[in-house]
Parts: structure tokens; sequence; C-alpha cells
């Protein structure tokens, strides 16, 4: 079973919230992201990053694999 997982960014300067997407960027594989929403209210930056965990992609590759044999 692959499992979603949701990282909330939040900051009221929208480059200390770049810094912070960035530095959560640099420790997942991109294609582990399925996807990004953000929103802006008032002075509040904040972004959402749907991702899933490498193992579970290891797996879902695997199951594929597993299928085609």
């Amino acid at each position: 079973m692959i499992k979603a997982k949701v990282k909330l960014l939040r900051d009221v300067t929208y480059y200390r919230l770049e810094d912070d997407i960035n530095d959560f960027l640099s420790t997942i594989d991109i294609r582990q992201i399925i996807k990004t929403e953000y929103s802006t209210c008032s002075e509040h930056y904040s972004v959402l990053i749907y991702y899933v965990n490498f193992e579970d992609i290891r797996d879902a590759k695997l199951d594929n694999i597993l299928d085609i044999e």
C-alpha cells in the first residue's frame, strides 16, 4: 500500500518560505512529489507538499515488475 504524506510550510515572508521549501526539497527526490498547493492570507504564506516515501515508490515498482511476469 502506498501512503501519501503532507508537508506544511508557513512563514510571514516569501523569501524565508522559499528557503524553507528549498531546504525540504533537498531532502527528497522530485519523483516523490504528488501535488503542491499554496495560499496567501494577508501577511502569511503557506505551501502544502504531498509526497510519498521512497520505500513506497520502490514497492510500487516491484509490484509492477511482478505483475508483468
